[in-house]
């Protein structure tokens, strides 16, 4: 079959940008009926929304942005809140779905207040209809995220033979295979590189337009990734490095700072390290005079507004002079955006390494800021269009994913089946990954540092051709190395705790789409106990299980141990993370032996490759083992002799002494 041409690739991308404009449409969708057929108290209960919200203060941005600071009238309103940083929100007060809703982006969540970036020309009036009162919030849909693929997609489309951004369209829709020069005779700057990791930095070096690295659970693909970035910074070049998340762009950036980069993160950190937090946009701008200026004029502005409301409120300001004073107040606001803009140019232009996530990366922030390598971590979970969106700032392009855990989500079940649901990494690998071949742009690396080698063993074998190797230092680590007592009844590293027979029955309530099981949940919650009895430290351990309505149970009931440090959410939160000890509670139990998503088995593969020292798996073994998968799984635990029942004994915390 002879390679695509250039109009076979304008093709594919005009049908591309159908798909996206149709997954758009279904989000928005989904979400409206979701905000229309759900009442406000039952959203709240959710996590889908906040009520009774209040303006604690704000602050200029560049770009017309305004980061606007929400406090709640109850301290824990926030608690249950499933808004995380780099999500959209809305902020209204008589109708969400009315002319008068704000629309935004999450930038910072502390436990007790909220910042929500706020960018239009129309934002101090939002302002000013929000301060006079309690306004609530609402997950939206991410509009902004599509517009940004979609221009993505129309550049791609568009650009001139000869480009960069035309070299590159040719290798990721097929034209030709990726171009590498000699691999360089490299010398890490990180002496502790294994040979794999030392193979994908030289073969990412040499790369032309774009390389490949597949980087299975624990296998330091990010270690890797900063590598390529002082490598290439070492030679001179500028490097754009994104990731698909907030959460894995942040530790992106954190490292490449440790590694002594000059390094600017663009956008939203989800979390601020310390050794982070010097390097963010807001923190390097707060070091400016512009900065110093544009608080001075905010400052003016909202001392005028809040004049003004009060004024109106009490009836001695008429109509007239209040317009008046409130275009003062936003020529003032304009002015201070204004000043940070260039500010926020000259420190874009000095840095060798800007982080954003992929997403970000068509922010007005970066105008046409053009890089000498794109790093695209978390390739796997970037749809193409979002893909698009960093990769068309570069000359060169590095893809970093794992196409065996979760994908890119996808709304539209058309949209995804006519290929939206696939990624560039994805079929990449398929096209150009066989070792040795003509293009072999793929590098695996194979050697983890995470697993205990009883844990590693199952998902090695299915999902990784069995080639992964534990490394010395935890191919036998166990919880008793970090002080814990050993548990007689949960012996070794893997434990499967089987609910068949039980009773406990999945179900669902009311409108909720959410599948939970409280029956198991109750135990599992006393399996968590008797975990943390040991001795292991709650901030070590967390809860995870692939349904949200099973979680929030999971935290009503562990609320005090959640409060001192454990973690409990969904596996698809919790990808690209790991704990000394991990719980998975896999929900289901019906008649059907229907598994739900579960039968997408990169999400049991996340799941059962968090944990570091110990994994206990909980579910009924009768539902699953009517799917192919599980039923290897179980064999597996059966073979292992770490199987035991629910009925085995109660779950009950260790004894001290």
């Amino acid at each position: 079959m002879s390679p695509p041409t250039p109009d076979d690739t304008r093709d594919a991308l005009t049908r591309l940008l159908a798909l996206w404009r149709r997954e758009r449409e279904a989000t928005h969708a989904r979400v409206v009926e979701e905000r229309r057929g759900t009442p406000l108290a039952e959203r709240v209960a959710r996590g889908l929304a906040a009520r009774d919200l209040r303006v604690l203060d704000t602050d200029p941005a560049p770009g017309e942005r305004t980061l606007v600071w929400l406090g709640p009238a109850r301290p824990d309103a926030f608690r249950h809140l499933r808004v995380g940083v780099g999500d959209p929100v809305r902020l209204w007060r008589q109708d969400p779905d009315g002319p008068d809703a704000v629309q935004g982006v999450v930038s910072h969540r502390r436990a007790e207040r909220l910042g929500v970036m706020l960018q239009g020309d129309r934002v101090d009036e939002a302002l000013e209809a929000l301060e006079e009162g309690p306004f609530h919030l609402d997950r939206d849909d991410p509009q902004a995220t599509f517009e940004r693929g979609a221009r993505a997609l129309e550049r791609c489309r568009a650009a001139a033979a000869g480009s960069d951004a035309a070299r590159l369209r040719a290798v990721l829709f097929g034209e030709r295979p990726p171009r590498f020069g000699p691999e360089p005779a490299l010398t890490p700057d990180d002496p502790d590189l294994n040979a794999p990791q030392v193979a994908a930095v030289a073969r990412a070096l040499a790369a032309e337009d774009l390389a490949l690295i597949h980087g299975p659970p624990g296998t330091g693909k990010t270690r890797t990734l900063v590598e390529v970035a002082r490598q290439a910074v070492a030679r001179g070049e500028r490097v754009l490095a994104t990731a698909a998340s907030n959460a894995a762009v942040d530790t992106l950036a954190e490292r490449l700072v440790r590694a002594g980069l000059d390094v600017v993160r663009a956008g939203h950190p989800a979390r601020v390290a310390p050794a982070l937090e010097a390097h963010t946009l807001d923190a390097l701008l707060q070091e400016t005079e512009a900065w110093a200026l544009a608080r001075r004029w905010k400052a003016e502005a909202a001392e005028l507004r809040r004049q003004t409301v009060k004024r109106k409120a009490r009836g001695r300001v008429d109509r007239d002079d209040a317009r008046d004073a409130f275009r003062e107040a936003r020529a003032l606001m304009r002015d201070a955006r204004k000043a940070l803009e260039g500010a926020t140019a000259a420190l874009l232009r000095r840095a060798q390494v800007v982080c954003a996530t992929a997403a970000g990366a068509d922010a007005a922030l970066l105008g046409d800021e053009a890089f000498d390598l794109v790093v695209l971590d978390e390739a796997t979970q970037a749809t193409d269009p979002i893909a698009l969106v960093p990769l068309l700032r570069g000359r060169r392009a590095v893809l970093a994913g794992d196409p065996c855990q979760l994908a890119p989500t996808v709304i539209d079940r058309e949209a995804e089946r006519q290929g939206l649901g696939r990624t560039f990494f994805e079929r990449l690998r398929e096209g150009h990954g066989g070792e040795g071949a003509a293009g072999d742009a793929l590098r695996l690396l194979v050697v983890q540092h995470r697993m205990h080698a009883a844990i590693m063993g199952f998902p090695s074998r299915m999902h990784y051709d069995d080639r992964l190797v534990a490394s010395p230092e935890v191919i036998a680590h166990r919880l008793e190395d970090l002080g814990a007592l050993p548990d007689p009844l949960r012996e070794g590293p893997l434990v499967f705790l089987d609910a068949a027979g039980t009773g406990w029955e999945e179900r669902r309530a009311g409108d909720d789409p959410s599948t939970s099981n409280p029956g198991l949940a109750a135990r599992v919650a006393l399996e968590v106990r008797r975990l943390l009895s040991r001795g292991v430290a709650p901030a070590d351990a967390a809860l995870i299980t692939p349904y949200e309505a099973q979680a929030r149970l999971h935290r009503e009931a562990l609320a005090a141990e959640v409060a001192a440090g454990l973690e409990v959410g969904t596996v698809d939160g919790f990808q690209g993370r790991e704990k000394e000890a991990i719980v998975v509670d896999l929900v289901r139990s019906n008649d059907d032996g229907a598994v739900g998503f579960l039968a997408d088995v990169r999400r049991m593969n996340v799941a059962l490759t968090r944990a570091r020292r110990f994994l206990l798996v909980c579910g009924d073994s009768a539902t699953l083992g009517q799917h192919p998968y599980y039923a290897a799984f179980l064999e597996h635990v059966g073979a292992a002799g770490v199987w035991t029942s629910a009925y085995a004994d109660d779950g009950a915390p260790l004894e001290p002494g």
